[in-house]
């Protein structure tokens, strides 16, 4: 809309600016054309003033670049003369004199160029955003040659139309001496719309300094009239709120008298009319203790400053006084109107009672955070109760106090902690005695005022107020509280409250601290069975290792003797030899078995670099009756001591289930980081539905030769205690009825990456 507006006038910018953008090149053309003319003609003094023309060109329309073209000017020129001249040096320095003198104008030029502009934009900016609106006519014919968006919105018109508007279709009533007179100021007038509907302006015209334009100011009043009629309904309303509001206004002047009065402060003071209050001092109103303190506030407001509202208390004609929240505001004299305080007047009697109510709750709330606090800070209930309670006595002005707790199950209620001189009470009390069985089985609070003459024969306990609360958990009370006093006779609801949300307060860190003891009592009979159990395993094992000793003995030496016996028997005699030496020798491997597992039990593994040559000679050499072929190669591995038992179980395996006609053969073989380790036999091999489950523990085989089912067990849990894995296969493969072959792989221990 607003370059809509501007249409005519951009045109003319534009056209403008077009006409300075085109001569700055064919301004520089000619003048580079005829500086080369001259002075290829020996002509030094009429060329250079040619530059002038572009650079005050460029400089009028680009001020921020006008130098930077002058340089660019300068450095062409100079160049032209060093190639085209042949006057000598003199030349050059005048050729500098004169480049430099570009600049000058240059910068002058461009100086006083983006002044130009700024100012024009100044006023360009005025135009536009002025909130009244603006227009320019010549008062010859009338014709508009400029209006800001302001006034063409006044007026209805079309941003197409501004250009050829002229003043009498809009201001039909126009004086015609308008622009030739010095002008005119605050004329009401009225002016058409493009819809033909008149409205009301204020209008102010003056010619330009030219006088070939007249400038005219024009400001709807619709809006101004429209705000003096709501002015009146205002006036109007404002006097029916004034006399419908609760609070009460009076108005006195500074004789103190008070002039003029609302209803509501008629009825805040009880008075039949206002005739009841005006013509009365204002001091009259106040109570007789708090009129100094309003009449220093007074004195405050009158000298201008604007004092916090006062409390004070106030009395009718009836003499009943009621607090009251009074506002001061001084109207000063301004023409024809007096000098006049208005006092604001609000009764404060429900608001009084509600803050007496919050302070009331603010004491309570205060206690409990301060029980509660130092509840807390105890690390359990031996701790807990006797710094509670004595913090509630103090609180609350008790002079005895005691704690009891009732645990599940139990009929007794025991005393965990008392407090005050003199306090004795029982270590315990029973569930059912009146009166803790209202409070410990039902969980009702029971307070009880002139304690003497309620429970008459108990003038020993000297007590006058007694009270007891429940303590409540998750199940029912688990216990409760019980103050009371040797001097008053009542305890206020209030204090009835409060003990009531202390003992509320309580209940979870109660109940917790019952469960931590609880806890900790199961803690310590469960370290008291744990050490007698460690105690009953060391000495287990104590018995394990006596026997695997004396075992392992006999077994030693009945193998030495069935030795030296089958040297000399005959061959029944031998048969029944061999049978006995071949159950001391599954004698011997369920003990070192035994001893595996209880080695691979006690802790985690150490793993070093072992050679598996050596370990395959030794378990090779200790089965020195059975046909063993190990084809030689070797592999560094990591594991630890144990690893010859794999071997020791692969080897026995094969010879207990493949008799004494087999045929066991062992082979090494590196891999990527690994070493495989095959043990093969021609045995009766492995049926398939096994092989997944055979390496489980007591998992035994199909044969009549059936073992403990620990022995492949323990290979696997030493391969992988080594890192390394276990599995069952055939010697020939699908093939199983010719042979087993059972394959494990180690990590390859290399020493260039271990010391890497």
């Amino acid at each position: 809309m607003k370059e809509g507006r501007q249409d005519h006038h951009t045109g003319y910018a534009l056209t403008k600016e077009r006409l300075l953008s085109c001569g700055i090149p064919v301004s520089a053309l000619v003048a580079f054309g005829a500086t080369a003319y001259c002075l290829s003609a020996g002509i030094f003094v009429v060329c250079s003033h040619l530059f002038y023309v572009p650079i005050v060109l460029a400089a009028y329309r680009y001020p921020d670049r006008g130098v930077a073209f002058a340089g660019m000017l300068a450095a062409a020129y100079l160049a032209e003369v060093l190639l085209l001249s042949a006057g000598g040096g003199i030349e050059v320095a005048n050729a500098l004199l004169r480049a430099g003198i570009f600049f000058v104008v240059a910068a002058v030029v461009a100086h006083l160029s983006s002044r130009l502009q700024a100012r024009e934009s100044r006023y360009r900016g005025i135009f536009e955003t002025s909130p009244a609106g603006i227009f320019l006519f010549r008062p010859g014919d009338g014709g508009v040659e400029e209006m800001n968006q302001q006034c063409a919105g006044m007026l209805g018109c079309p941003a197409d139309e501004v250009p050829s508007l002229n003043v009498p279709a809009f201001w039909p009533d126009h004086p015609e001496w308008v622009g030739a007179g010095p002008g005119i100021a605050g004329l009401d007038c009225e002016l058409l719309r493009r819809d033909g509907t008149r409205f009301p302006a204020l209008l102010s015209a003056n010619p330009l300094p030219d006088r070939k334009v007249v400038c005219a100011v024009v400001t709807e009043t619709t809006e101004r009239n429209r705000m003096e009629e709501r002015l009146r309904r205002s006036e109007e309303t404002f006097r029916v709120i004034l006399n419908t509001v609760d609070v009460g206004i009076v108005l006195t002047d500074p004789g103190r008298r008070i002039v003029e009065v609302n209803e509501a402060a008629v009825r805040l003071f009880g008075g039949g009319g206002r005739e009841d209050l005006v013509g009365r001092n204002p001091q009259s109103l106040v109570a007789e203790r708090d009129r100094e303190t309003v009449r220093a506030y007074r004195e405050r407001a009158l000298r201008g400053e604007a004092p916090v509202p006062l409390v004070c208390m106030l009395c009718g004609p009836g003499g009943a006084e009621w607090p009251a929240e009074v506002s001061v505001t001084l109207l000063k004299k301004n023409g024809d109107a007096p000098e006049r305080l208005i006092l604001a007047i609000r009764d404060i009697t429900e608001r009084c009672r509600a803050e007496e109510e919050m302070r009331e709750e603010n004491r309570h709330l205060s206690i409990i955070n301060e029980v509660i606090a130092a509840a807390t800070a105890s690390r359990d209930l031996n701790d807990l109760l006797p710094v509670s309670l004595a913090k509630t006595l103090t609180l609350l002005e008790f002079d005895l106090g005691a704690a009891y707790l009732a645990y599940p199950g139990i009929d007794l209620a025991h005393l965990r902690a008392c407090a005050g001189e003199g306090c004795a009470p029982p270590p315990c009390v029973r569930r059912d005695e009146s009166p803790y069985r209202y409070v410990l089985v039902d969980g009702e609070a029971r307070f009880v005022d002139r304690f003497q003459e309620k429970y008459p024969g108990h003038e020993d306990l000297a007590v006058r107020s007694f009270a007891a609360v429940p303590i409540p958990g998750d199940d029912g009370p688990v216990g409760c509280i019980a103050v009371a006093s040797r001097t008053r006779e009542t305890i206020p609801e209030s204090e009835r409250r409060i003990l009531t949300a202390i003992a509320e307060e309580l209940g979870s860190a109660v109940e917790k601290g019952m469960l931590q003891e609880e806890l900790e009592a199961a803690l310590a009979s469960a370290n008291r069975y744990l050490d007698e159990a460690n105690a009953a395993a060391a000495e287990v094992n104590l018995y394990v290792d006596i026997l695997t000793h004396d075992i392992n003995n006999a077994n030693t030496a009945a193998m030495g003797y069935l030795q030296m016996f089958l040297e000399s028997a005959d061959e029944s005699d031998g048969v029944i030899a061999e049978k006995s030496l071949a159950a001391v020798y599954q004698s011997n491997d369920i003990i070192r078995n035994v001893s595996t597992l209880r080695r691979l039990k006690a802790g985690s593994a150490e793993l070093r670099p072992v050679r598996l040559e050596p370990v395959i000679r030794g378990i090779c050499n200790y089965y020195t009756d059975a046909r063993i072929a190990y084809d030689g190669s070797d592999a560094t591995v990591l594991a630890d001591d144990l690893i010859g038992e794999i071997f020791a179980n692969l080897i026995g395996n094969a010879v207990k289930f493949g008799g004494p006609a087999v045929e066991i053969a062992i082979s090494v073989r590196k891999g990527e980081g690994t070493v495989s380790v095959t043990v093969a036999d021609t045995g009766p091999g492995i049926p398939d539905n096994l092989k997944p489950r055979l390496f489980e523990r007591y998992r035994r085989g199909v044969t009549a030769k059936n073992g403990k089912g620990l022995g492949l067990y323990i290979v696997r849990t030493l391969a992988e205690r080594y890192g390394g894995s276990v599995r069952a296969g055939d010697r020939v493969p699908d093939r199983p009825g010719e042979g087993a072959a059972v394959t494990f792989t180690l990590p390859h221990y290399r020493p260039a990456a271990a010391g890497a």
